[in-house]
């Protein structure tokens, strides 16, 4: 018991030390606002997405009807991206996201670009092979499609089916 308050005696003793000078002072608050400042700066977890199904409504909504590449992954025929000359679309959580063509990224079918980009998200749209006809005009190629977020970490990856068409 009398070393609990020994102890207790001399901490309070130690912290009872001289004020500190203007500068140690302006040292110590500009440690502490750095340390705050680092902390903040932490970026918020990773939230992986699924691009949702571009329908009929948001087309026209948005008039993507033109010259394009249409992104579907796997074996599926459900848009996930339309890629035009300037831009491309995608959808997330019910939400349709417009993404600036990269004018010096390379060249695609359909004066399509390889690299778009946005507020919240970066696109890369990758063209495999030479490609097969389709009906209609349009010509199938395999692809993939990578989405980044506004902090550059890789959100969605996927391969599957890209519709370049007038």
């Amino acid at each position: 018991m009398r070393r609990i308050v020994a102890i207790a005696v001399l901490t309070l003793v130690a912290a009872c030390g001289p004020d500190p000078t203007p500068e140690e002072q302006a040292l110590a608050d500009a440690r502490d606002i750095a340390m705050v400042e680092a902390a903040n700066e932490v970026m918020p977890p990773l939230k992986e997405v699924t691009p949702d199904p571009i329908l009929y409504p948001d087309i026209e909504r948005f008039d993507l009807f033109g010259e394009a590449c249409n992104y579907a992954p796997g074996t599926s025929l459900a848009t996930r991206v339309v890629a035009r000359p300037s831009d491309a679309f995608l959808k997330i959580e019910g939400s349709v996201h417009r993404l600036a063509a990269d004018p010096g990224s390379r060249a695609l079918p359909q004066n399509t670009r390889t690299l778009y980009s946005g507020k919240e998200y970066a696109l890369r749209l990758e063209i495999n092979g030479a490609g097969e006809a389709a009906a209609g005009g349009a010509t199938d190629y395999e692809g993939s499609v990578t989405l980044r977020d506004e902090f550059g970490r890789v959100i969605y990856e996927g391969t599957g089916l890209v519709r370049c068409a007038a």
